[in-house]
């Protein structure tokens, strides 16, 4: 679990965390390489390398020690779904970020589902690519639900409304328990974080992901939201008509 600002419930990551770090770098415009440097070195990370392309990448992975990788998510020399994947085999433990100016779309989201830990909107500042490292570092991995999800937008507004939940329910908590009143923040934090999630990722935009709350919303209305709870409903439902075959009989 990573560490958290005590105010905001952000995660952090420690100046010698930060110097431990080296960060490469995949960016086919110079100046935008120019510039990404520039702000890991004003966040404090030890190491930085750069490369034009994603096969000059995989070379300097060969060359030196990397803990994150910053990529396109576009092709250069090499499509990007095969760079993830190299770079995974080399070093499981690498932290890699795709970075898009439409991180939106499908081949994004196909990158997290193999492995990349979050993802770096453009235009990038420096914090942006701070939140958006630090996250991917200290942040909680994908859920399986949207992972194996048929329907990404119900796995997305699902993951969205449990975080809800849980915020909500650590919020009656902290007005009785010290406990449950420093655990807040991070709850908050991981509520917006799934709400970003939710709102980046689902189909059809803001429109898609409206919609996908309302079916949820529907549903939940109607019964158990989950697999567990439908399974206990019908199970009450069937130890009553047996009770009450055995009254009349």
């Amino acid at each position: 679990m990573g560490l958290l600002d005590s105010d905001s419930g952000s995660l952090v990551m420690s100046p010698a965390e930060r110097n431990r770090s080296t960060v490469l770098i995949i960016e086919s415009d110079a100046a935008e390489r120019n510039n990404m440097r520039t702000c890991l070195r004003q966040l404090g990370y030890g190491g930085i390398a750069d490369a034009p392309n994603h096969a000059t990448a995989l070379e300097r992975l060969g060359e030196r020690h990397v803990t994150h990788v910053i990529f396109e998510a576009k092709k250069t020399n090499m499509p990007p779904k095969e760079f993830l994947h190299k770079v995974l085999e080399f070093g499981p433990k690498i932290v890699c970020i795709p970075s898009s100016y439409e991180p939106n779309v499908d081949d994004v989201f196909d990158l997290l589902v193999m492995g990349a830990k979050g993802y770096l909107c453009k235009p990038f500042t420096v914090e942006t690519v701070e939140a958006a490292i630090v996250n991917a570092t200290k942040g909680e991995p994908m859920s399986e639900a949207v992972l194996q999800a048929k329907d990404r937008n119900e796995a997305l507004v699902a993951i969205l409304m449990g975080s809800l939940d849980k915020a909500a329910m650590i919020m009656r908590q902290a007005e009785k328990f010290d406990t449950a009143r420093r655990e807040l923040p991070r709850a908050m934090a991981a509520m917006k974080r799934s709400a970003e999630l939710a709102k980046t990722f689902c189909k059809g935009g803001e429109e898609g992901l409206m919609l996908a709350m309302e079916k949820f919303c529907i549903d939940r209305s109607k019964g158990p939201a989950t697999r567990l709870g439908r399974l206990r409903k019908r199970l009450k439902t069937t130890r009553a008509s047996d009770t009450e075959e055995t009254v009349s009989s």
